[in-house]
Formats: structure tokens, sequence, C-alpha cells
């Protein structure tokens, strides 16, 4: 409780803000999960649990891209305080 209070605005605020991203992407995962589980129930043959494990194949960001996530990773680090570059 005593951390609750040692805490600025700005921290409190970062606090809230990963709170509801980290709820939101709980959310999103257990929408995922009750989709595979609805399309696996239907399903006439079920995939090996090998490939339902696999690793998801990650494509190469365009320059666009990278630029991009560069951008907000700077307004992220600028919100909470950052002095990175």
């Amino acid at each position: 409780m005593a951390e609750f209070w040692a805490l600025t605005p700005r921290e409190l605020a970062a606090t809230f803000e990963a709170a509801l991203w980290r709820q939101e992407q709980e959310r999103r995962r257990d929408t995922v999960l009750a989709w595979q589980m609805a399309a696996l129930s239907r399903a006439k043959r079920l995939p090996s649990l090998k490939s339902l494990l696999a690793p998801a194949k990650s494509k190469a960001l365009t320059d666009a891209e990278q630029a991009k996530h560069r951008e907000e990773f700077a307004e992220m680090s600028k919100r909470m305080g950052g002095k990175r570059d």
C-alpha cells in the first residue's frame, strides 16, 4: 500500500496504462483461444499437436514499418519520461 502512495502522478498513469494494455492483451488472447477451440471442434481431422505448437513464422518488416515502430517507441519512451534516443 505504501508503494502506491509513493508513486508520482506520471508513474501512476503509466501503471494504469500498463494494466489496461495487459487486460486488452488477455481479452484478445481469450478471444483467439475460444475461436480456435470452436474451429477445432468442427474440424474433420485434427492437426497434429506438433504443428499447433510450432512457433509462428515472422515476416520481415519493411523500412516504413520499422520507422513507424521506432516512432512509436520514441513516443512511448517520452511519455514514460525516458531519456533514451
